[in-house]
């Protein structure tokens, strides 16, 4: 999908390194895009109301050599947790197909399947879900 830079600006992504080697990295977002690079079409900056959308997951992606590690759920964590911490008691996604299970073991429940075509092939994309508790300080 590329970069988001987006996040990036926002401040809400996060990268995970182990020994000086990335080791995976993604963020969340009060705006309204589900997903998608800067290069993407249909993306939009809006910001989301907390009391009635849910925060965005986006651009989550982990090294081939730390899978399986806790690197995603780590992400996902903190997702939740600054999310949480601005009001949000949602959480969505777009899920490529290879991280569902990922997904749903945090949580996530699918809402839609969809094919994107952008790219040429289309590929199958899962709307996921996850409400989250407020704070707790």
């Amino acid at each position: 999908m590329g970069i988001d830079t987006q996040l990036i600006d926002d401040g809400t992504y996060f990268v995970v390194e182990s020994s000086g080697t990335l080791a995976g990295c993604g963020g969340w977002s009060r705006r309204a895009t589900l997903y998608g690079g800067d290069h993407s079409r249909g993306r939009h900056p809006g910001l989301l109301d907390p009391t009635r959308d849910p925060a965005r997951v986006r651009g989550m992606y982990t090294h081939p050599g730390f899978v399986r590690r806790g690197v995603g759920r780590l992400i996902l964590a903190r997702c939740e947790e600054a999310a949480a911490a601005e009001g949000f008691r949602t959480l969505e996604l777009m899920s490529m197909l290879a991280g569902r299970p990922l997904y749903e073991a945090a949580g996530f429940v699918p809402v839609e399947q969809v094919e994107d075509p952008t790219g040429g092939v289309p590929v199958r994309l899962v709307r996921m879900r996850k409400p989250i508790a407020a704070p707790t300080h």
